[in-house]
């Protein structure tokens, strides 16, 4: 089995979001892959199995932690290598998700991933929240695949420092303990808007550069500023540029990838079957022998020379010469007077 890391909507490595991709010619079973998926120790593994059509794959996508329903980035990440390494003479792929069909096309300027767009819902965040986030107030918020909250400016969302804990228990939906923060970028920038996402709910505290976020984010920032496509930042410690465009279904976003690692699977990891969760086995041994009874001590052969009538050995002390027989000693008793 084929391995990539790729790291997503970046052009160079150690930035962007970094993502696994497996292809698979049949599924493995949720355990396997949710083990392999912790083992990668990256915010997304996707694993991807050919449905028998031409450019067309099943894909779903595994965190350290859990399966989740969407994922931008390794869905950019699996894309890019069907279209470059796997099938390189196609220009568009379609996989089939829980979220729907994902169309990932290749472009002078990278490549195109086509997501969902969720209605827009007003959201009244609880008070806790602005606290958990170490900010005064929201100058906005909203619900779309996730939770989002506004802030007046690009410094706060920089400095933010969260209570990651206080999140997981504040934030109960869309998706539990996953929380999208946003403001206009500064004057002079070279990007429209700055996010970062905070998802301690799947495990993973903050993600480096969410796709699935920006399909939120993208059709709220072109209606703000009335534009047709905006380019947002992710500030998180790797960082990552993405521009969108939105649709009227969908919200269509250009990124790059570099690829970190290309690599294989031992083959051994296909057949673990449903033993993945399974304490390992113990090298096999020998078996016993039966216990056997041991001779009594003086069962045992007596020393040459030992046996019975044999003179004694000679010692370095040879015994006195034997004389005549002398009389015992005689005993008297007499009366007390």
């Amino acid at each position: 089995m084929k391995i990539w890391i790729v790291h997503s909507f970046t052009d160079r490595l150690f930035t962007g979001n970094p993502a696994a991709v497996v292809p698979l010619e049949r599924w493995l079973p949720d355990s396997v892959m949710q083990t392999i998926a912790a083992e990668n120790k990256l915010s997304e593994t996707a694993f991807l199995a050919p449905t028998g059509l031409k450019g067309n794959y099943q894909l779903r996508w595994f965190t350290p932690s859990t399966e989740v329903p969407l994922c931008g980035h390794a869905t950019l990440a699996a894309g890019a290598m069907v279209l470059s390494e796997i099938e390189p003479g196609l220009e568009v792929v379609v996989f089939d998700t829980h979220a729907g069909a994902l169309v990932v096309r290749t472009t002078p300027e990278g490549y195109t991933l086509d997501l969902p767009r969720k209605q827009r819902q007003p959201w009244g965040p609880p008070e806790a929240l602005a606290k958990a986030l170490g900010v005064e107030g929201f100058a906005d918020a909203f619900t779309g695949e996730y939770a989002c909250v506004v802030l007046e400016s690009e410094q706060q969302v920089r400095k933010l420092k969260p209570n990651f804990a206080a999140i997981d228990q504040l934030v109960r939906g869309p998706r539990q303990g996953c929380l999208v923060v946003t403001a206009p970028a500064d004057e002079g920038k070279p990007y429209d808007f700055v996010c970062r996402f905070f998802g301690p709910g799947v495990g993973i505290n903050e993600d480096p550069v969410t796709g699935s976020a920006f399909a939120d984010l993208a059709p709220y920032w072109c209606d703000r500023f009335d534009l047709e496509s905006v380019v947002g930042f992710q500030a998180s410690k790797r960082g990552g540029y993405m521009r969108a465009i939105q649709t009227l279904s969908s919200v269509r976003l250009l990124g790059q990838i570099s690829v970190y690692l290309r690599g294989e699977l031992d083959p051994a990891i296909a057949r673990l079957h449903n033993r993945a969760a399974e304490e390992p086995e113990a090298p096999r041994r020998r078996k016993r022998r039966a216990k056997r009874a041991l001779p009594a001590i003086f069962e045992e052969p007596l020393l040459p020379g030992l046996e019975e009538g044999a003179p004694p050995p000679p010692t370095s002390h040879p015994a006195p010469p034997e004389t005549g027989a002398q009389p015992a000693p005689r005993i008297v008793v007499t009366e007390a007077k």
